[in-house]
């Protein structure tokens, strides 16, 4: 019956009741009935406490509901009060439907902040926020990869290579790039942005390495390059071969035996064999290029790297021998795998190792000759093939051109083997890259994609 009556209704039966215990305290005190007059006092003052706090339930209830929006605890739940009436009913129901709908909009603001965020961590470009003091408040692990460190929390610790990049977020003012390479084997495009949020400032931070691509263009002009000379030489040379043979048949069937030896005829002959040499070898010195724009797809297998380098040392042992060189095999990790073209990379790891033989030749003799194969995998996702020597190393000056085609620093060296090799290595998804002290000699790195076991 009680959940029927309306709020107006029970706040009158309240009073009514109120009224007529304030009245009998009243009356016992004047006939001096002390004990009834207090307890009719006391029923009163408990039942003036329930009044106000029926009436103030809804500001209370406001307040908690003000509160849970404030600090965020959407958990809370209102009763219906149906003993109030069906407006207090309603007034809750109402309540509980707005801390619902903030309950589901922080649902989905969490869902798309955590979808967001894996967006942020699988992007293949760095990705760095930053705030007005220079810390991290983002950071993906591309970045940390790019940057070639494990953990950053404000750009104040970059190491020394990437400083520059900490005094280019110092001094951005609006949008700006900049491009800076903190070693050989990194080319950073970095471009920045500085926005305001909710009046503070931050800095958005996008890094890529564009080495590879440039590499990448660079050796797609050589490649072009070389196919046109090929072409336009050999289509040069060829007829004139064809005509000095010509030339040399015609002087030994019809001019020889016609005539007397002569120095003119001798000096002939010597002429056009002179020519025929020097056009064959040319001929065939651009023929050798022919591998250096037709390298073929990698048919990528698991390869188990120790059994790939004693494959690779079974080969070169006996000339290593020839030259008293000795050589060590020192793989870090027993099962690691490397996913590659078996081939391929035996014949980059061949020219590598024959590289590092012809410079331990050039030492004398007494001096100790030291090849050493190194396999190792690398934090930041790749498996590291190296080829180390202790000869006489790298000029400086020419670290950054031994990797361009036709050059060599050897009298008779073609200048494609590193070409060749560095190209393998990127149809791989690699990279090759070299270290080297003068008088301590050279190590070449090639950095693989890692591989389960097959």
């Amino acid at each position: 019956m009680m959940n029927r009556l309306s709020f107006s209704m029970v706040l009158s039966i309240r009073l009514a009741v109120l009224i007529l215990f304030l009245c009998l305290t009243a009356f016992a005190m004047a006939q001096a009935r002390y004990p009834l007059a207090v307890l009719t006092a006391l029923v009163s003052v408990g039942l003036i406490v329930g009044l106000s706090h029926y009436v103030h339930d809804t500001n209370r209830r406001l307040v908690r509901l003000f509160e849970s929006i404030r600090y965020g605890d959407f958990a809370v739940r209102f009763s219906s009060s149906s003993h109030k009436g069906d407006s207090f009913k309603d007034l809750n129901r109402q309540f509980n439907e707005v801390l619902d709908a903030f309950r589901q909009a922080r649902a989905e603001k969490e869902a798309s902040l955590l979808f967001i965020n894996t967006i942020v961590q699988h992007l293949s470009a760095g990705l760095l926020v930053v705030d007005a003091q220079l810390n991290i408040i983002l950071s993906n692990p591309a970045a940390l990869n790019l940057l070639g460190i494990y953990r950053l929390q404000s750009l104040h610790d970059l190491p020394e290579q990437h400083k520059i990049l900490g005094d280019f977020v110092a001094q951005l003012s609006t949008r700006d790039k900049l491009l800076y390479q903190p070693d050989p084997g990194r080319q950073l495009s970095v471009q920045g942005l500085k926005i305001s949020l909710q009046g503070r400032v931050t800095y958005l931070i996008s890094l890529q390495n564009i080495h590879p691509e440039l590499q990448r263009r660079e050796l797609d002009a050589w490649r072009d390059l070389t196919r046109v000379l090929r072409h336009e030489i050999m289509n040069s040379i060829t007829p004139i071969v064809s005509t000095v043979e010509t030339m040399q048949l015609i002087l030994d069937e019809d001019i020889k035996p016609s005539a007397a030896p002569t120095e003119a005829v001798a000096d002939l002959a010597e002429a056009l064999e002179l020519i025929a040499g020097r056009s064959r070898g040319l001929m065939r010195f651009v023929d050798a290029y022919r591998s250096f724009t037709a390298i073929p797809t990698p048919d990528m297998q698991p390869l188990l790297v120790k059994t790939l380098l004693d494959k690779v040392l079974q080969l070169v042992a006996p000339e290593l021998k020839a030259a008293h060189i000795e050589w060590k095999i020192n793989v870090q990790v027993a099962d690691l795998y490397v996913r590659a073209d078996e081939d391929q990379l035996v014949m980059v790891l061949l020219n590598l190792v024959k590289n590092a033989r012809e410079a331990l030749q050039t030492m004398p003799e007494h001096h100790p000759r030291l090849l050493t194969l190194t396999a190792s995998r690398d934090p930041r996702g790749a498996s590291l093939l190296a080829v180390k020597d202790n000869g006489p190393g790298i000029d400086p000056s020419l670290m950054e051109e031994i990797f361009i085609p036709f050059f060599s620093a050897k009298p008779e060296g073609s200048g494609i083997g590193l070409s060749i090799s560095r190209q393998i290595i990127e149809l791989h998804g690699g990279h090759i890259g070299v270290q080297s002290v003068l008088g301590q000699g050279a190590e070449f790195t090639l950095a693989l994609p890692l591989s389960a076991q097959a």
